[in-house]
This record gives C-alpha cells, sequence and structure tokens, in this order.
C-alpha cells in the first residue's frame, strides 16, 4: 500500500486554514514536558515543600467570582505563552478530588473572526450559517490517570465571541486517534477539529477539546484505556466551567466525540456517575466510535492467532491500533516494563521508536515495511501467554499474558442504563470502524447494557467522511437533549449484524 492510501484509510480529513486575530500568536508547544511516566499517585509529577503553591488557585477563585457575567474571555488568569502551555508547573499541591480540573497553565490562542469561523467550516465541507467568531485558548489541567495516579492534560478552548443565551452547556469533544507522540497532540494545531468542535463555537457554545492525559504532556498516552480517556473529558468539563465565569454554564454537560473520541464519550458515559462530572452529562454523541467493548475489539485477538499472516492483509488501522495499544499499556501499566516490552526483540526499537515520535499516518507506513507479518507486532510470549489466559481464563494464565489479559478485561465498561442518552453515527462505507466489526457490536454492547442508542446511518459515509456530513445532525439531536425539544430524525436502515 502506497503512501497516498495508507493516508486515506488513517487520515480523519486536512484541516481548512483559520484567521488569526490581531495581537495573539499560534504555535507548537516549545521543548519537553517537565516531569515523567510513573509518578506517584496523587502526585502530579512533583513533590512539593509544605506549603508549597504557586498563587494560581487563590488568583483562579478572585478572579472567578469578578466581573461580568460573559463568556467569550477567562474570569481566570490567562498570561503563559504557548512555549511553555504544556510544561506542569512545579511545587503544584498534592493531588485531591478536588483539585481535579483545575487549570495550572493558560495561554491565549488564535481568534476567529465571524467571516473566518464560516470560512474555516465551509472548508470542512460543512453547510451550516455562523451566528459567532470565537476566541481560542490552550489551557492544562489536571486530572486522574486510569491507573488512579495523578496526571495532567493540555486542551483546545474555544470561547463564542457572541454567546447563546447563557447559561450554556458544557461541551466537551473528544478527538480521534492521532497517534502517541508528544507532537501529535491536537491542541497544537491550529486547525485541528475544525470540524468538531469550531460548529460549535460559531453557534455560540464554549466547547473544550482536551488532549488525553499523556499526549504532549507528562507520560505517556492511555491509548484505549478507557477510564483514562473518560477521566481526561470528564475533567475537561471541570476545567471549562473553572475558565469561564461562574453562572456563564449551565450543570448540563454534553460529550462530542469521534472515532476514539467517540469511544471517550461512551466511556464517559459509564463513568460520569461514579467519577464525577461536577454536572449531569445530559447527551452523548459519538461518531463511528472506537470503544473497546470485547476482548476481539479492532481484530486483536485474530492478529494474535494469525502470526504468518500479512499485515497488510489484515489493514493497516488494525495493525497500527494493536502497536499503539501494547505501546501505551507497557508504557503506563506495565510494572516496570518499558513502552516497548509487547514487541518482539527483533523489532522493539523500530517499532518503540516510531510509535514514539510518529503520528498515525506515517506510523501505519512505518509499520507496514518494518512488521510485514502479524507475528511481528507482538512478542511471541506475550502472544502465547494472552491467547492461554483468553481460551482458559484463569488456568493456565501467566505472566507476561495474565497482567495484559486483566487490563483488556477490566477494560470493558457496562454503560449506565441510568446514565445519558447516547446517538452513535455510523458511515456504512467505512472501512477503519467497520459497521459489521465495531458499529453494531457497540450497539448490541449498549442494548445489553440497557442503553438502546439513537442511531443515524450514512450509507456512503467513509471514516473520513462521517463528521462533515453528519455534524449538525448531531449537534441538534445534543441540543435537543439539553433543551428538551424534539430530536431530529434519522435513518438507522442497513445496519449489518454484529460480527465479533
Amino acid at each position: 500500500m502506497s503512501p497516498g492510501q495508507i493516508a486515506a484509510v488513517l487520515l480523519t480529513g486536512v484541516m481548512a486554514a483559520c484567521a488569526v486575530a490581531p495581537g495573539t500568536g499560534a504555535g507548537a508547544p516549545g521543548g519537553d514536558p517537565a516531569g515523567a511516566p510513573g509518578v506517584p499517585a496523587h502526585d502530579g509529577g512533583n513533590t512539593p515543600p509544605p506549603d508549597a503553591d504557586d498563587g494560581f488557585d487563590a488568583a483562579l477563585a478572585d478572579a472567578s467570582d469578578a466581573g461580568p457575567l460573559r463568556v467569550d474571555t477567562p474570569a481566570v488568569p490567562c498570561e503563559d505563552s504557548l512555549d511553555v502551555a504544556y510544561v506542569t508547573p512545579q511545587g503544584l499541591p498534592p493531588m485531591a478530588l478536588e483539585r481535579r480540573g483545575d487549570l495550572v497553565r493558560c495561554a491565549p490562542d488564535q481568534g476567529y473572526t465571524l467571516a473566518a469561523a464560516q470560512s474555516a467550516i465551509a472548508g470542512k465541507g460543512i453547510t451550516m450559517t455562523a451566528t459567532s467568531g470565537a476566541n481560542v485558548y490552550r489551557v492544562l489541567f489536571r486530572t486522574t490517570r486510569g491507573d488512579g495516579s495523578a496526571g495532567v492534560s493540555s486542551a483546545r478552548v474555544y470561547l463564542p465571541t457572541v454567546p447563546r443565551a447563557l447559561p450554556l452547556p458544557v461541551v466537551v469533544v473528544g478527538h480521534p486517534s492521532e497517534g502517541i507522540a508528544d507532537s501529535c497532540a491536537p491542541s497544537s494545531s491550529a486547525t485541528s477539529n475544525q470540524d468538531l468542535a469550531l460548529p460549535w463555537a460559531a453557534l455560540g457554545y464554549a466547547a473544550i477539546v482536551p488532549d488525553y492525559a499523556g499526549l504532549g504532556t507528562d507520560g505517556v498516552q492511555a491509548y484505549l484505556d478507557n477510564h483514562d480517556q473518560a477521566y481526561s473529558l470528564l475533567d475537561g468539563a471541570r476545567a471549562l466551567r473553572k475558565l469561564v465565569a461562574k453562572g456563564a454554564l449551565s450543570p448540563k454537560i454534553v460529550l462530542f466525540g469521534y472515532s476514539q473520541g467517540g469511544g471517550a464519550a461512551l466511556s464517559g458515559q459509564a463513568l460520569a456517575k461514579t467519577y464525577g462530572a461536577d454536572g449531569t452529562v445530559a447527551g452523548v454523541v459519538a461518531f463511528a466510535p472506537q470503544w473497546p467493548t470485547r476482548m476481539n475489539s479492532f481484530g486483536y485477538v485474530s492478529i494474535l492467532r494469525n502470526p504468518t499472516g500479512l499485515t497488510i492483509a489484515t489493514g493497516l488501522s488494525k495493525s497500527a491500533i494493536a502497536v499503539v495499544r501494547e505501546y501505551a499499556y507497557f508504557g503506563n501499566r506495565g510494572g516496570g516494563a518499558t513502552p516497548g516490552d509487547g514487541y518482539p526483540a527483533a523489532k522493539r526499537d523500530a517499532l518503540a521508536g516510531a510509535a514514539n515520535s510518529l503520528c498515525l499516518v506515517p506510523l501505519g507506513g512505518v509499520i507496514q515495511a518494518t512488521a510485514p507479518r502479524l507475528g511481528d507486532l507482538v512478542d511471541d510470549t506475550l502472544r502465547t501467554t494472552l491467547l492461554a489466559c483468553i481460551d482458559a481464563g484463569a488456568i493456565g494464565c501467566v505472566e507476561p499474558g495474565a497482567s495484559y489479559y486483566q487490563f483488556l478485561s477490566q477494560n470493558v465498561l457496562h454503560a449506565d442504563p441510568q446514565g445519558a442518552p447516547v446517538l452513535m453515527v455510523q458511515g456504512l462505507a467505512d472501512q477503519i470502524m467497520l459497521p459489521a466489526e465495531e458499529a453494531a457490536c457497540t450497539i448490541d454492547k449498549l442494548t445489553a447494557d440497557g442503553v438502546t442508542p439513537d442511531v443515524c446511518l450514512d450509507a456512503t459515509a467513509t471514516h473520513t467522511s462521517v463528521v462533515p456530513r453528519n455534524v449538525m445532525t448531531g449537534i441538534a439531536w445534543a441540543q435537543a437533549q439539553v433543551d428538551g425539544t424534539a430530536k431530529p430524525a434519522c435513518s438507522s436502515v442497513g445496519m449489518p449484524s454484529c460480527t465479533p
């Protein structure tokens, strides 16, 4: 498969350029983030001296209580430069539940005039009439990692210059897979998520798009760790609420995600009550969600059982998912392992180096060249012991497969039957999150858990086109959930049966 074909399969779309407001800057993060993976629980990456505090929290409290009720600009200090926006400050107070979502960095970023917002959205192929421009900021907030340790997540925030009637619901956007390297953090791109978040701001809503913890910040992104990703979104809701004036946002929250972000949004639905979100999740919209619902999600067990099979014949998306998830697991939960320990020794340096430095599309090219057989993706001892656990459960389940098997099993969440309603939007021409292998199985899982989702099917949409073709339907559905009005009509005809 050529690089162009790889891009067609994996790339989520070419983003349109946007205007930069006078007096603001846009740039990529500079330098390596402070801290290191494996920080102790509730330490936040630093062990401060007694009473250490950089004064940020006190300033937040004072600023958030002052001034007129507005949502177009932060009600808290926002004076960091973009080159430190991803660097965790030293001397943070010890982590505690009430510190989830605390802002520790805020930097002014680009801005959109009304015309620029309209142009950028139209450039994504979305038909809508913008009513607002947007002021954009990058923030860094505190969160909890999937293993219970403290972490930080960066995010891009869109604040409307002409908001709808206040208070506004909190809109949290889950971004698609970009890769696990720090340079892949979507918030560092001026054009990222213009099809997901900018339409909300252009309609007068405030939206935050968290980078999952460890992506561009301390540690390693816990790719497809349902707890970790959900916590980043739920604490993103807290962070947005702490950023703007008190009273500007209502208690209602919308989780709105695509691909990896769609799975994160579904995980947020499952965990919102137990983890909390400083509000009530009123609706969840998941476009072509990548949600681990079983051991063979994304064909992983099939890969394990066929080590001599050709990687290219299996599909580069499934191979890339396997490579990145193994790197994330061993980088976060491997008990002293290094991120590359899930790969065969002969391929370890090449695959680990590529996963740590490349975003998804070029990573797919390296996998094709470096790992032509499926057995090249997984260390053979890990593969055979993991299969033994899958086939026999606790009987004969030994390391190194036993711990990974336990994680994969516990990673399957149950949707909350008393939680937020769900809309799933799926393209039937999707070759990444296949309708039969993923979407239909996700619908069956949600239904079995007591959450029967609304389903909108687009007969000709691919994984790349499903969002721009249907984002306005998703927004209208979410607005209806927040306002208690009639939901837009959708067709659910044509979904195949689940092929697990």
